[in-house]
């Protein structure tokens, strides 16, 4: 059992690694774009906040880019798209999250499933020492249920690491998605608040 743990310690880590720099990109895109895309709202420069979505297509220029595509439109239509934008960047978050949690589960099953086995080998032999009338010593026995314990040991530090980082990274998905959330009610009273104005003036003009 030492083997399939072994790889599932791999795997964990591999997933905990890309899991990091991918949200961190997020993060990191994130704050680079919020504040340009606003300014490009406010100012009623909706061609350049198209540009600014298009150009910044991971995680928030997606959902922003569906906003501003029903920009004029009710505020319920408007949050309604991008929501629905929202949905698969979600699905991309959370991606390989369930594998994490596999691994955090399986690991000290592993573990406890390669003591059994083992200590099923070593009583066997005793019984099979005691029929030859040349029974297993105490320290013959102790060795065997001590390299026994070993793949329990290493089960229960690979899913304390994997639940470690399942924590850390489920912790910086639900930041990132009260981003998104926050990004989405503001883009839509500022989205209504321009499209208002819009029509005043046009009003005005009329």
């Amino acid at each position: 059992m030492m083997w399939p743990i072994f790889l599932l310690s791999i795997l964990a880590i591999t997933v905990g690694i890309e899991k990091f720099l991918f949200l961190s990109a997020i993060e990191q895109n994130t704050k680079k774009f919020k504040p340009v895309f606003f300014k490009a709202l406010r100012e009623n420069r909706m061609k350049d906040a198209l540009g600014i979505c298009e150009e910044n297509a991971l995680g928030l220029g997606a959902i922003c880019k569906a906003g501003l595509m029903k920009f004029g439109s009710s505020a319920d239509l408007i949050k309604s798209s991008m929501e629905q934008a929202a949905g698969f960047e979600i699905h991309v978050l959370k991606k390989r999250l369930n594998l994490l949690g596999f691994i955090v589960n399986a690991a000290p099953m592993l573990g406890l499933l390669g003591t059994t086995t083992s200590l099923c080998v070593v009583f066997h032999a005793v019984q099979m020492r005691s029929n030859a009338l040349n029974p297993l010593s105490l320290g013959d026995m102790a060795s065997g249920i001590w390299q026994a314990l070993v793949t329990t040991s290493a089960g229960l530090f690979v899913g304390i690491v994997s639940f470690a980082i399942y924590s850390f990274t489920a912790s910086r998905v639900n930041d990132v998605l009260a981003a998104f959330e926050q990004t989405i009610s503001e883009s839509v009273r500022i989205l209504q608040a321009v499209s208002e104005l819009d029509r005043q003036g046009g009003a005005l003009e009329s």
